[in-house]
């Protein structure tokens, strides 16, 4: 089991999800700073874990490791935490163990931010009237 260099839907791929990770984190982080609720930032932290994952991402077995160890030992030893040694189910992605705990970091911040969402004060919400539309007027 040689290691391959990845092809283009593997980049693309990687590109797209740290994108759109990166993108959760800050909705994650301005949502937490707007509501005040600090379960945001825990799924902004594994938004980030995520993205750390999948940067820092290398794959398995290394060319180092098989230079060192050997092709035989080198596929049978124990991945690292930025190996690629995990496979997803459903689709053919193998991902490391960093990026992983970063998505399960990032939906159990998700669940307890929705179920412990604060509800807010009806008397603090300010309602500003509309102008009149002949204040809009310049003559």
């Amino acid at each position: 089991m040689n290691a391959q260099p990845p092809g283009f839907g593997d980049v693309f791929l990687a590109a797209a999800s740290v994108a759109i990770a990166c993108v959760a984190c800050a909705a994650a982080v301005r949502a937490g700073w707007i509501s005040g609720n600090w379960f945001a930032y825990l799924c902004a932290l594994g938004c980030a874990a995520f993205v750390a994952g999948v940067a820092g991402q290398r794959s398995f077995p290394s060319a180092s490791a098989v230079q060192r160890l050997g092709q035989a030992a080198a596929n049978t030893s124990v991945p690292g935490p930025w190996d690629a040694g995990v496979s997803l189910p459903v689709v053919a992605i193998r991902l490391t163990p960093v990026a992983v705990a970063g998505i399960l970091v990032a939906a159990v911040g998700l669940s307890l931010l929705l179920l412990f969402e604060r509800v807010p004060d009806p008397a603090r919400i300010n309602w500003r009237e509309p102008r009149r539309l002949e204040d809009d007027d310049s003559v």
